[in-house]
Parts: structure tokens; sequence; C-alpha cells
């Protein structure tokens, strides 16, 4: 079969009355050296621009092609500043951690996530609290029953995973009960303790708690393994501080 046959056979006709703008496209796509073997059609074509005049193939193709590297740009920006936060997030997980490991008590522990969160993590407020049936605290320790927190949070505390995200007035009066400003928004970490552990403080839940006056501070967008991490670290110190 000769050139000319083959290129017939595959090349889009106006008779063809199968052809569709799909079919055309998919040749196109498949033969992206076309216009440079009929150039002459570029002088021929114009598209429709947004502003309303027709302007060559050549020039759309340009723009996308910028619009294309503004967007790969964005992109690249926003993946700088994520890695500058998470590398900032990471530097005050790791003072917390290695502050918290030299606390040898409960209140050394209170003292810590009261004052150094509200600092590190430009908190408003933040507590180590327990939630058992009894609402009963266990020494330096305060407590919530619950069933006043299952109502405040519903799913949220039926899930037990880390939550960020609002914090509505009646969720903020429970919580932080002594704070004057309104707290609306928040993080709230479970802190999940082995049976032995959780016996020792009343078969209760401890929550990490952290709240701020701003409402874009913990907002639901935010990545939770930084807090996630330090929750484990937390709970893992509680056990051993119980046990010994």
């Amino acid at each position: 079969m000769s050139e000319a046959t083959s290129a017939s056979a595959t090349t889009p006709t106006d008779d063809d009355s199968t052809l569709t703008a799909a079919a055309v496209g998919d040749y196109l796509l498949r033969n992206p050296q076309f216009f440079h073997e009929h150039s002459q059609l570029l002088l021929e074509l114009s598209i429709p621009h947004e502003s309303g005049r027709a302007i060559s193939l050549l020039e759309r193709q340009v723009t996308l092609f910028r619009e294309r590297q503004e967007h790969l740009q964005d992109q690249f920006h926003e993946f700088l500043t994520n890695a500058h936060d998470n590398d900032n997030l990471f530097e005050k997980t790791r003072h917390m951690i290695l502050a918290l490991m030299k606390c040898q008590s409960l209140a050394a522990v209170r003292e810590l996530v009261e004052a150094n969160f509200n600092s590190e993590f430009n908190a408003s407020a933040s507590a180590l609290i327990l939630v058992n049936e009894a609402g009963a605290g266990h020494g330096v320790l305060s407590s919530i029953a619950t069933t006043a927190v299952r109502a405040a949070l519903g799913e949220l505390y039926l899930k037990q995973t880390t939550y960020c995200g609002p914090l509505n007035q009646v969720q903020s009066e429970l919580l932080f009960p002594q704070h004057p400003a309104p707290l609306v928004s928040a993080a709230i970490v479970p802190l999940k303790l082995d049976e032995p552990t959780r016996a020792a403080l009343g078969n209760s839940l401890p929550l990490l708690l952290i709240a701020s006056a701003d409402r874009d501070q913990f907002n639901s967008s935010l990545d939770t393994l930084f807090l996630d991490f330090l929750g484990e670290v937390l709970a893992a110190h509680l056990q051993n501080l119980l046990r010994n």
C-alpha cells in the first residue's frame, strides 16, 4: 500500500458520514505532527477567544502553555509553603516531646500541657482532662461525665479519632469552663491507653484539648499527623508514670 493510500485510510474526510468532533480530536492527538505537515492550515484556522476576537492556533497554544506554567508555579509555591509549615510543626512537636519526657508526675504533665501548648501551637487554651461515667477526677486531672461529652460532641466523641474544626459555645463551655473568652476552634485528641492504665484512672479516657479564639487556627483541613503522633507519645508517657 502506498503512503498516500495509507494516509487517506486514517485521515478524516469531509464526506465521512461518521465524522465527529471527537474523531477529529482523537486523530489530531494520535498525529501531533499533523500541522507540521500541513502548516498552511494554520494561516486559515482561528479559535474563538474569551475576549471575543479570533486568535491563531499558535497564539492559543502559547496562552495555554502560559496558563499551565502559572498553575505549576502555584502548585510549586504551595508545596514549598506546606514543607515550611511541616518543618515548623515538626520542631514544635520535637520540643514538646523532649519536654514531656522530663515530666515525672501527672502534675508536671498537666502544667506542660496547659502552658507550653498555648505558646508552641498559638492556642488560647489547652488542657488534659479525663472522661468517665462518674465525672470523677484523678489527682490533679479534672474530669467530665461521659454523658455530657457524648451529648456535646456527638460523633466526634464516638469516633475516638483526632478532630480539628469549629467549636460551638456549648462545647467550649463544657471543655473549657474556666476560660473567659469564647473559643471557636479546637483540636481534640483522644489518648488511647491500655486497660490497666485506664483502670488506674478510674476507667477514664484522657482527652488532649487545644483550642483557639481564632476560627481558622484549627480548621477541618488541618493535617492531624503531628497531633496523632504527639497523642501517642503522651499516652505512652502517662502509662509509664502510672505504672511507676
